[in-house]
């Protein structure tokens, strides 16, 4: 009766045994904010449990993670125009 969520990478879980552990009643529910496979397929078999949720990677999509966001954007903005050194971030190459 536990219930898995996987929030974080779609291939951390093998489906197939948690499928069979889904239709055993073993496992009481399966909550994802991520697919095992791009671009998802609506028809997968997995999604016929009522016991089911997928969403499409926006569990942490929040009004906190927005304005968050829009705040770096915006001091990063101002330091360009200013020509000041870019404080706040972290570049990535």
């Amino acid at each position: 009766g536990s219930l898995l969520v996987n929030i974080v990478r779609g291939g951390l879980l093998d489906y197939e045994v948690v499928a069979h552990y889904l239709e055993s009643g073993h496992l009481g529910g399966l909550g994802l904010d991520v697919a095992w496979t791009k671009p998802f397929d609506p028809n997968n078999p997995i999604l016929k449990f009522q016991i089911v949720l997928i969403t499409p990677h926006v569990g942490g999509v929040t009004e906190h993670s927005y304005r968050s966001t829009a705040k770096v954007v915006g001091d990063v903005a101002l330091q360009l125009h200013a020509g000041t050194p870019l404080r706040g971030i972290e570049p990535v190459n």
